[in-house]
């Protein structure tokens, strides 16, 4: 077998590994996360939007550190931007496809209509920063303050008479809790690894590996995670894990390239080649919320023909990536 096959095996071998301890671990992650947060009586919304969310977000910050570390500004744009759209689309769309299939219900409590609020104000803002310079000091001091205000409204704002009590408690949650993180850490880092053995194989461009690759990669733990608590119910839940999880995508993870305050992080980056992808996202999150908006004032049967939307709508921004 040649040098070359050698080398493609070895680097898709490290994504699809990666891939695969990501979904278990993050699976793991959010049981142990519900199970911690329990203890000290948090909303299920507050639970999905902030502990679930940062579960499911960490492999898009872990994978945005390790790439970081490689000066690949514009691969971690990719990634920000594309695992959003996947939330939105793929997730999202996975979901209402299964329910639309099963024939079910679905409905929002009217409580969520600040949060959908927030999750449009957030896109605005990080469009806006993305456009500007997303990898200054400043732009990750003014996301990562707005972050931290966004966590404060949340447990402020949480009701802990919606707690679920159906999971049942484990012994060493604690423990199991970082055991997960760290599995993670390592799925990140293998996902990295292959994705930067591609991109110097093949010389393809770093926007398109992290909308691609990164992005769907670091995507999976929402979907395992979503689809899994809408066929129990918890809508609620699911709807507060990806309002949370774009909401961090964008004000936690895009904060971290500007911390390591290096110029080089902008080589290769041109907004212009963006403009489309952060004009599709938009559109994306106001279908999302005006859908979401529609299921508080009444409960609807998930159908067929918007899950298909949803989940076009990921397939045809990749044309503008590639």
């Amino acid at each position: 077998m040649s040098t070359y096959n050698n080398f493609m095996i070895l680097a898709f071998s490290a994504i699809a590994f990666g891939i695969a301890l990501m979904w278990t671990s993050a699976e793991k992650l959010e049981k142990y996360s519900v199970l911690s947060a329990k203890q000290f009586g948090l909303s299920p919304f507050f639970i999905g939007s902030t502990i679930i969310a940062f579960g499911t977000s960490a492999p898009e910050m872990l994978t945005t550190f390790f790439v970081s570390l490689e000066n690949k500004g514009a691969m971690v744009i990719g990634n920000v931007v594309g695992s959003n759209v996947a939330n939105l689309s793929l997730v999202f769309g996975s979901m209402l496809l299964i329910l639309a299939y099963k024939k079910l219900n679905i409905s929002q409590d009217k409580s969520i209509l600040i949060n959908l609020v927030i999750l449009l104000t957030s896109s605005l803002l990080v469009w806006f920063l993305i456009a500007t310079n997303p990898f200054s000091i400043y732009t990750s001091a003014i996301l990562l303050c707005c972050l931290i205000s966004v966590i404060l409204f949340w447990y402020k704002n949480s009701n802990a008479e919606e707690i679920d009590n159906s999971v049942t408690p484990e012994k060493n949650v604690f423990l199991k809790l970082l055991l997960s993180l760290v599995v993670l850490v390592f799925a990140a880092w293998l996902i990295t690894h292959g994705a930067n053995l591609i991109l110097d194989q093949y010389n393809l461009g770093q926007l398109f590996i992290g909308y691609t690759v990164l992005a769907i990669g670091t995507s999976l733990p929402e979907i395992a995670a979503s689809v899994s608590l809408a066929l129990k119910g918890r809508y609620e839940t699911v709807s507060g894990t990806l309002i949370g999880s774009n909401i961090f995508n964008g004000l936690c993870v895009l904060a971290i390239p500007g911390l390591f305050m290096r110029p080089e992080m902008s080589s290769g980056w041109s907004y212009s080649e963006w403009s489309p992808l952060l004009f599709l996202l938009f559109l994306v999150t106001l279908l999302f919320a005006y859908y979401i908006f529609m299921l508080s004032r009444k409960e609807q049967k998930a159908g067929f023909f918007l899950s298909f939307i949803f989940l076009s709508s990921y397939f045809f921004s990749l044309y503008y990536a590639f």
